[in-house]
């Protein structure tokens, strides 16, 4: 027992200091566990250690509970093996201090805190795993839906191909729009785009009149290549021609600028 703590000794407080530690005490207990550790050097420093890991804890991923059947083993080592000093030796910090006697109770405090942080390891590993597993897996089905609709539009019989022809004479972009109205989808090929600057793209518009109807956007490589899949309307054939034009990436109610590629309709 240390000095200045005369009803309450180092073994009580170590039955009681995991669970002030992780907040599962009383108020009595945690006025008393305080105190000691105030008049206590060593009980203060495991103690100190307790509450680090204990926060650690809950900043690592929820809390889960171990299986029964682990929680039942971790029990039945520490009632075979009362005084398991291997895994104590490493918990504690090594100082000349005498150490008090260690209870049952906090060897299943000490064991579980080392389940939990391997269960949260593991959880977050599988979690990892999870995430990446399903990124791929939408991944590919984007992709599949992307070849099926692209299937759809050149299958259709009703297909319409139109290459593409750049408005200045100095732009040496091409490419081809595929347009399927029967189900109101195509497909817009491009090569050679001007760059654009970060953030923007091509939108792709329809042009009737004074009208202009916005079809989908086209973002290009490096390379000013690219490939996008657009909205055909169904009265496609009544629109005079198709555009592209230099937008912000969320798109434009309205062309801003000035035509870079594009083909007649009618």
């Amino acid at each position: 027992m240390m000095p200045g703590s005369t009803s309450f000794s180092c073994e009580e407080f170590l039955d009681l200091a995991a669970g002030v530690a992780l907040d599962a005490a009383d108020a009595d207990d945690v006025r008393r566990v305080e105190e000691h550790a105030q008049t206590c050097p060593a009980c203060r420093g495991w103690f100190d250690e307790l509450r680090t890991v204990a926060a650690g804890l809950g900043t690592l991923a929820p809390q889960l509970d171990p299986p029964p059947a682990v929680r039942e083993r971790i029990f039945e080592a520490v009632r075979r093996e009362p005084r398991p000093f291997g895994v104590v030796r490493r918990l504690l910090p090594r100082s000349g201090a005498r150490r008090p006697r260690l209870s049952a109770a906090w060897l299943v405090a000490a064991a579980s805190f080392i389940v939990a942080i391997a269960a949260l390891a593991w959880v977050a590993i599988l979690q990892l795993q999870i995430t990446d597993l399903r990124n791929q897996a939408l991944a590919a089905g984007e992709r599949e839906a992307r070849i099926d609709r692209v299937v759809s539009v050149l299958a259709s019989d009703k297909l319409a191909i139109k290459p593409l022809q750049p408005a200045a004479a100095a732009v040496a972009s091409s490419g081809y729009v595929f347009m399927d109205p029967n189900s109101g989808t195509g497909m817009l090929m491009c090569h050679d785009l001007p760059p654009v600057e970060q953030g923007h793209a091509y939108q792709v518009w329809f042009v009737r009149g004074n009208d202009r109807v916005s079809a989908g956007m086209l973002w290009p490589d490096h390379s000013g290549d690219g490939y996008t899949m657009i909205q055909v309307p169904p009265d496609v054939q009544s629109f005079d021609s198709i555009g592209l034009t230099d937008e912000p990436g969320n798109g434009s109610a309205w062309p801003t600028t000035p035509r870079v590629i594009g083909a007649p309709i009618k």
